[in-house]
């Protein structure tokens, strides 16, 4: 009876367990494919919102950096993590560059994430005091070096961003997650370069 017992109730689980026809299996991928059929114009409205922001969260912490920002050669926010992070890596996102109003939009991949932030999502906002700064990082992209941030600190004295980090000559930088301004910002490793799909029509 027990041997009985035992039979029918491996049965049931059996049957109870989903059997999927080739093609129909759920597709990890799942959210990575959504993301991924959003169009250009759909990913810049997305980014536009969150520059816009996250820029709104660095003016209320620091109201001297409004001015600032809006005097500076140009400035970039990038979001990082998140669902961004499932087709560009963990360590991956998308963002716009823009200076004089004109808006180039742009992907970053971080070869070092610090912080412990991971996949996390956060924002980096970098902002560019001077307009050559700006127009390389455009241009021709550019790769985040923790030695270019020793030089340009001891040759830049007296020119800053208000509560942000200097790192390269002529560029400073916020770094944002849900809870806030992070007091360490760090890009070391990060490299950033114009995106052609997300700057189509």
């Amino acid at each position: 009876m027990l041997l009985r017992q035992l039979f029918i109730a491996a049965a049931a689980m059996t049957l109870s367990t989903p059997i999927w026809a080739e093609g129909n299996a759920p597709d990890k991928s799942h959210a990575e494919s959504k993301e991924q059929q959003k169009t250009p114009a759909q990913r810049r409205a997305e980014i536009d919102k969150v520059s816009q922001h996250s820029l709104a969260q660095i003016y209320k912490k620091y109201p001297a950096a409004k001015a600032q920002i809006a005097k500076a050669a140009g400035y970039a926010v990038f979001r990082t993590g998140g669902f961004t992070a499932v087709f560009l890596g963990a360590g991956g996102g998308e963002g716009v560059a823009v200076s004089k109003g004109k808006k180039t939009y742009m992907t970053m991949v971080q070869g070092k994430v610090g912080l412990g932030l991971g996949a996390k999502e956060t924002q980096e906002v970098l902002v560019f005091t001077e307009q050559t700064a700006f127009d390389n990082f455009v241009n021709s992209g550019w790769t985040a070096d923790a030695n270019a941030t020793a030089a340009a600190k001891a040759s830049e004295k007296g020119v800053g961003i208000t509560g942000a980090k200097q790192v390269a000559q002529g560029i400073y930088v916020y770094q944002l997650t849900k809870t806030g301004l992070v007091a360490e910002a760090t890009v070391a490793g990060s490299k950033y370069s114009v995106d052609k799909e997300l700057n189509s029509k």
